[in-house]
């Protein structure tokens, strides 16, 4: 919920086509740096600028810290800068630049932009996750919403064995609703074309269908693994009707146009990532894969 959250925000673009990540009043700016590397799958360099002068570039990937390519008004850079990937050993100097770096009371900026010819072999790297865990940072936590409330026990029916629970009865509304349109997710998906890079069903009828780079569809199938009852919440806000057929394009930004395809049509869950503009192919795929 948090990191689709986040891609709805909206974005603050600054001079040169750098996003605005964290302001001069955010309590803790280093958080919005790791949420950054966090959300990127795709390989990328991201340039990390703040307002006192001081930046850093990382090769990122699979939301893992490849290497430091650079490093500008931070001491102790050093060995981090030598090393062809980053590894274990170096996970306390990288926190060190980073906390220096995102200091609280400056305005954080971000670029994305390809990696480098040497970045493309790396395939190891430091995990942000285990950044976050040495910070006491919870990448979960979507800033500023409520934990949500606790699911209201099942009252005990006499005569039974256990608890039981009586559903509410439906609306009118509900009851005269037409049947719902249904869409072939892998249909939907394959029509998307080369733009879609990797993508995955979960449940319906085309359950486990995927296609794309094998370490790609991994990360998007353990984010269903851990978010797929909150997506579903996320997607019934945006229906007439819980459970409904829906689709939904998150993220696009003006630098990279990188975007979440999201769409569910009864039991099953298409999730992936769409490169460039996708918003015609979106369109028209959408149109032919609905029954």
């Amino acid at each position: 919920m948090a990191r689709l959250t986040a891609l709805q925000a909206a974005a603050q673009i600054a001079p040169g086509g750098a996003r605005v990540i964290a302001v001069a009043s955010d309590p803790s700016p280093i958080v919005a740096l790791l949420r950054e590397v966090n959300e990127t799958i795709l390989g990328r360099a991201l340039r990390f600028e703040s307002s006192s002068g001081a930046s850093l570039t990382l090769e990122v990937a699979g939301r893992r810290a490849l290497r430091l390519t650079e490093a500008v008004g931070l001491a102790g850079a050093e060995r981090c800068l030598a090393a062809g990937a980053l590894e274990d050993e170096h996970k306390d100097e990288l926190i060190k630049l980073l906390q220096a770096l995102a200091a609280p009371r400056c305005e954080l900026r971000v670029t994305s932009q390809p990696l480098g010819p040497a970045g493309e072999g790396v395939n190891v790297g430091l995990p942000v996750a285990l950044l976050a865990d040495l910070l006491l940072i919870d990448l979960n936590a979507v800033p500023g919403m409520a934990p949500p409330a606790p699911e209201p026990e099942a009252e005990p029916v006499r005569g039974g064995r256990g608890p039981k629970v009586i559903p509410l009865p439906r609306t009118a509304a509900e009851r005269k609703a037409p049947p719902a349109a249904t869409c072939d997710l892998a249909a939907l998906a394959r029509a998307m074309g080369p733009g879609l890079v990797a993508w995955l069903v979960s449940g319906g009828v085309s359950d486990g269908v995927t296609e794309g780079p094998e370490e790609m569809v991994a990360h998007l199938q353990g984010f269903l693994e851990e978010e797929a009852e909150a997506v579903g919440r996320q997607l019934d806000l945006m229906s007439n009707q819980p459970g409904s057929t829906v689709c939904s394009l998150l993220g696009a930004t003006l630098v990279d146009g990188h975007s979440i395809l999201c769409a569910r049509s009864g039991e099953g869950l298409l999730l992936g990532v769409v490169e460039g503009d996708a918003t015609q192919a979106l369109l028209s795929a959408w149109a032919a894969a609905k029954a």
